[in-house]
């Protein structure tokens, strides 16, 4: 089975679809090695001659002493240009810190990895690093290094485009603002979209080895694939020179040395077949930061279409047949059939199920979506709409009735209700009596890896939700995750992976609307229905015993500020070492102080016992030296180190006064533990 690999190195990689995605990254973890023999690397510095009994790399080019001195200037000239363009081809570290997805109030364990990048210069924007948005995910420390330096630059991520696997970074150390006009900076140019069986060379840093790698090899050909960092389907440029993990994030330049392409993705298990992101959908993404000060995504048209290649159908949709200028491929009344349209796409009142498309912007469709490209070429239609912009108006031929007509489509950036991602930013929850609620998202599922074998039933209905359509912007789908054992919920702790339906009888549209109903609710009962609505599994709770507090909810992530707690009345540690707790309220973030005697037990035992007190407790920050503070991240289960070190404070026992912020606010949560 063959499967699309990203070109970063990340080992923290995983797959977007069920068969055929497989994140690698196309940038490489330091800790493996990939084979590249397969990789045709060309030597970049001058030819190598013998000196002194050994090869070294000679000053001046052996093979032009032959030649008259205007050739060698000419190549002198060449030399140096193509020096130029390998210094701005950088080499990119990242560490990873991405989320938990199943348990999302924590971090996985950091992953590091290295890929490839290049300097460009933005219109209006200024000189940023170009590099793929999987090279960066969720990275936490980004730097750049130069070729042939050991300095490393800390870099800024400043723009990120999943769909297109892009990002753009800003390395102040090296390309100052506001100018951006340091004397040494060479940016590389974009050239045309190139044509099949032209010569390119892939430029990065592929595992197998530190220094800069050229591979070469031709285009093969330019269409339509799907993205492997986000689903969505691009225009995208395959290539017969191998794309390895490290390659990703490189430029992809023609014989003028001109950018065309973006390495991104390679094809598991085939050799020699790399994709590119094409200097067409690089062009739209620093447009669309250009224009929105950020990436805002691509246009779609909201609709499901049937090809009409079968004579009866169309005959049945009453289509002329005659071709138009000898043309047979393409009827004069062919094109493709609207069969639905989703709620929030702009053809709403526009287009109509059952209309044909027969033409968009006068490009005439055909009966299998595709529109002509360039000659010989046929690309599929949403190639076209994905190079326009949010705002822009299509003006779409249809037939409708037996007869053919001109409507005007605003074209909108559709959401997906079961997002591909969530922008580098941590995934939205609601825990309510140890009820863990998020939102069902493709990194949610692979964390489930609902794409391997058979999971269970429910994760079958939430892959059916994958592609369901948006019925209202902000609507999700509310999953039940897991449920934190407590004497509140007892006989429930086994649930999870299920789909919140209602609350108390009232459909939940998404986490905000589920707390708010939640904060509202005046039931006797708090009751909670999941798919599917008739038989799937009822949860009734008494909101006495949900909580010794006040009934609330609290969303990290989502911009839901957490609610007012009430005063904690008593707080008993196992150990007694708890004398009292206070509350102190903010408008965004509830924190508990508590002042701990320690007495004779080490330190490590203490925060151990601290946070075994509630499990709801994510993680504590602890003052340390001149106001600094430093964040613990307890796992569950493992040991805490009780050393606390900044810069210019080493303490071998925490201070007095530990501060244990609750990014779950103790919502909803139960008594703490005795």
């Amino acid at each position: 089975m063959l499967r699309l690999v990203l070109a970063i190195l990340l080992p923290s990689a995983s797959s977007f679809t069920p068969s055929a995605l497989h994140r690698i990254a196309l940038h490489t973890p330091k800790s493996s090695i990939a084979h590249t023999a397969s990789a045709r690397c060309n030597p970049l510095h001058a030819s190598i001659v013998e000196k002194d009994g050994l090869f070294w790399p000679s000053s001046s080019d052996s093979r032009s002493t032959n030649q008259d001195e205007n050739a060698d200037a000419q190549d002198d000239e060449e030399e140096s240009l193509l020096g130029l363009v390998l210094d701005s081809v950088l080499k990119v570290y990242a560490t990873h810190s991405e989320p938990d997805f199943l348990m999302p109030w924590q971090k996985r364990h950091q992953t590091t990895s290295t890929s490839s990048g290049f300097v460009i210069n933005v219109p209006g924007i200024g000189i940023r690093v170009m590099t793929n948005a999987h090279s960066v995910e969720y990275g936490s420390v980004v730097q750049v290094q130069r070729r042939g330096e050991d300095k490393k630059h800390e870099g800024v991520i400043e723009a990120v485009g999943n769909e297109c696997d892009l990002a753009l970074l800003r390395v102040d150390s090296l390309f100052p603002e506001p100018n951006n006009d340091a004397e040494d900076v060479f940016v590389l140019q974009l050239g045309p979209l190139p044509s099949l069986q032209d010569e390119v060379e892939v430029l990065g840093y592929p595992s197998g080895g530190e220094s800069l790698c050229v591979t070469k090899g031709v285009v093969s050909r330019i269409e339509t694939q799907e993205y492997a960092q986000a689903g969505a389907r691009l225009l995208a440029m395959q290539i017969d020179a191998a794309i390895n993990p490290g390659n990703s994030g490189g430029p992809v330049v023609n014989e003028d040395l001109e950018v065309v392409g973006v390495a991104f993705q390679g094809l598991d298990e085939v050799e020699n077949c790399g994709y590119v992101v094409p200097v067409s959908v690089v062009r739209h993404f620093l447009e669309d930061v250009r224009r929105n000060n950020g990436y805002t995504g691509f246009c779609q048209l909201g609709t499901s279409i049937i090809f009409l290649e079968n004579q009866a159908f169309r005959k049945y949709l009453k289509l002329d047949e005659s071709p138009i200028n000898g043309e047979r491929s393409i009827g004069r009344r062919s094109g493709v059939m609207i069969r639905a349209i989703e709620p929030t796409s702009g053809a709403i009142g526009k287009l109509q199920p059952m209309d044909v498309i027969m033409a968009v912007d006068g490009i005439q469709l055909g009966a299998d979506g595709k529109i002509p490209f360039r000659r010989g070429e046929r690309v599929d239609l949403l190639c076209y709409i994905s190079s326009l912009f949010e705002g822009d108006t299509l003006k779409i031929t249809i037939w409708r009735d037996g007869k053919e007509m001109e409507v005007s489509v605003p074209l909108t950036r559709i959401p997906n209700l079961v997002p591909s991602h969530y922008n580098n930013k941590p995934p939205p929850y609601l825990i309510c009596s140890g009820f863990v609620f998020t939102a069902l998202s493709v990194p949610y599922l692979e964390a489930k890896d609902a794409w391997g074998e058979f999971y269970s039933d429910s994760i079958s209905h939430l892959l059916g939700l994958v592609h369901a359509p948006l019925k209202q912007r902000g609507d999700e789908v509310v999953v039940l995750s897991q449920v934190l054992a407590h004497k509140a919920n007892l006989g429930y702790e086994n649930l999870n992976d299920l789909h919140l339906l209602e609350f108390n009888g009232v459909e939940v549209r998404c986490l905000r609307h589920l707390q708010q109903l939640i904060e509202e609710s005046t039931d006797p009962f708090m009751r909670f229905q999941f798919s599917p609505k008739d038989t799937g599994r009822l949860v009734v709770l008494d909101p006495d015993h949900v909580t010794q507090l006040k009934k609330h909810a609290t969303v990290n992530g989502s911009g839901i500020e957490a609610a007012d707690l009430d005063m904690i009345t008593c707080f008993n540690a196992a150990s007694g070492l708890a004398k009292r707790m206070m509350q102190i309220s903010t408008p965004s973030l509830p924190i508990i102080s508590l002042e701990v005697s320690f007495g004779k037990e080490p330190a490590s035992n203490t925060l151990n016992n601290i946070i075994a007190l509630a499990p709801f407790i994510c993680w504590l920050t602890v003052p340390v030296g001149k106001g600094a503070r430093k964040h613990i991240t307890p796992m569950k289960g493992a040991a805490v180190s009780h050393r606390f070190r900044n810069d210019d404070h080493s303490v071998d026992e925490p201070p007095a006064e530990i501060v244990m912020s609750s990014v779950m606010s103790s919502c909803c949560v139960a008594t703490p533990i005795k």
